[in-house]
């Protein structure tokens, strides 16, 4: 009887490891976040202080930034065409989309949305605006979501097809039509442009707009950042990303800033705010890589959102607002990104050639890697690995049931293979390294 013990343990320590493979937990973090320090600062092995852009460079680069920015208050007709704002019409004519309830959207959703646009009456509006609230830009005048098949991988929540970007509050815009319920608003801003609703906007004359560009402006430096205005009213919360004009000073003699509101008129009038210690510094913001590792650690850790839903970012939309305090003027899609500044293809590289030419050309932080639908800042390298920053929904898996998600879901710093270690991780295009095909340096 004894001889048999060890064949028992034997067995018995079979059954306890493959019941421990079987139950691994599918929320457990790719092992890139837990051997990476999540700190933007530590890969870039340059002298933290060092100007990355010569500072007339920089100061080039903010008054094009500026002059963008503000580009919507002169415009004396719509930038885009009626065939672009209205895409979504023709793009969506004839696909099956689902709604929150995850179940088909009726036959007659689409020509709803046709008539709620009013496609042959545009342009027909044209007055300049601001948003008074970090909006939503939407493709369609609907609050209400489309997704594809939410049983497909990469599919359903949270990517929201009528979502296009988030307008952070204070960004100036052009309004160009309106809704046949007069609910939604047509506008363009810098980077982008579709419908909001008419209460998040507020209209602009021509004292609004001398006031609001004042010439001096504060970068916001963090994220969620509540502000109250003089009279202890909360108006909104502020992100990195956001810019506002300099119009006084308090009792402390710390800068106050002009935050727009929306009157009972629905037009836009300046209240005061002195910022919250610590939340906001004077624009441009020199382009050093501490400064740049500051701004990058405020926006690590939040939730992957795409199109700026709930306020979060995408990987495009991190890019965008990292750079908006430096002045370096980024569109809004990854596609766009990757054409500005000093561009180098990867296409046709093995992995081994990219990881050398990523370390040994980049640029710490000015430099963008992009593979088709996703964009990330290079922070450096750690030991000749290309280390990034990005946000990120997940990486493809792969298993006998067909294609999957392992969900990241966050602005993270990784290397170009996370998730290498994973058994079911999609080869070889579930490997970013593979699928990256090139880098910019901006400016």
């Amino acid at each position: 009887m004894p001889k048999r013990i060890p064949a028992i343990c034997a067995s018995l320590a079979l059954v306890l490891l493959l019941a421990a493979c079987g139950t691994r937990d599918p929320y457990a973090p790719v092992q890139d976040l837990t051997e990476l320090p999540q700190d933007a600062g530590a890969y870039h092995h340059l002298p933290p202080d060092e100007r990355l852009l010569k500072e007339t460079a920089q100061q080039a680069a903010w008054d094009g930034f500026m002059a963008a920015h503000f580009d919507p208050w002169t415009r004396n007709k719509p930038k885009n065409p009626a065939e672009k704002v209205f895409w979504g019409l023709s793009a969506f004519e004839g696909k099956r989309l689902f709604g929150e309830n995850t179940l088909p959207l009726d036959a007659g959703w689409l020509d709803r949305m046709r008539a709620a646009s009013r496609v042959n009456d545009f342009p027909g509006l044209h007055r300049r605006a601001v948003t008074v609230t970090n909006a939503s830009l939407r493709v369609l005048p609907t609050h209400r979501p489309a997704f594809y098949d939410f049983r497909q991988a990469g599919e359903g929540f949270p990517f929201d097809y009528m979502q296009n970007s988030l307008v952070l509050a204070g960004t100036p815009l052009l309004a160009t039509h309106v809704s046949a319920d007069r609910a939604w608003v047509l506008v363009e801003c810098r980077f982008a442009y579709g419908w909001v609703r008419a209460t998040d906007i507020a209209w602009v004359d021509d004292a609004f707009a001398a006031a609001y560009q004042s010439g001096a402006y504060l970068a916001v430096t963090r994220d969620d950042v509540p502000l109250t205005d003089l009279d202890g009213r909360y108006r909104f919360t502020t992100h990195v990303g956001a810019l506002f004009p300099v119009t006084g000073s308090g009792p402390d003699g710390r800068p106050v800033i002009g935050v727009p509101v929306r009157d009972d008129l629905g037009n836009a009038v300046l209240h005061a705010v002195e910022p919250p210690e610590g939340t906001m510094q004077p624009a441009p913001i020199p382009a050093t890589p501490a400064n740049f590792a500051r701004i990058a650690n405020a926006m690590l850790g939040r939730a992957y959102g795409w199109g700026g839903l709930y306020e979060d970012r995408d990987c495009s939309a991190l890019a965008m607002d990292l750079m908006a305090g430096f002045g370096i003027l980024l569109p809004r899609n990854s596609s766009q990104q990757i054409r500005v500044g000093t561009k180098i293809a990867l296409d046709g590289m093995d992995r081994d050639g990219k990881r050398r030419l990523i370390a040994g050309q980049g640029t710490p932080f000015l430099t963008l890697i992009r593979k088709p639908g996703h964009i990330m800042v290079y922070l450096g390298d750690r030991g000749g690995e290309p280390v990034v920053l990005h946000a990120t929904w997940g990486l493809k898996t792969e298993t006998g049931g067909g294609y999957g998600r392992k969900v990241i879901g966050g602005a993270v710093i990784t290397t170009l293979e996370p998730g290498l270690e994973l058994d079911d991780l999609a080869r070889p295009e579930g490997i970013l390294l593979e699928t990256v095909r090139a880098m910019t340096t901006l400016p």
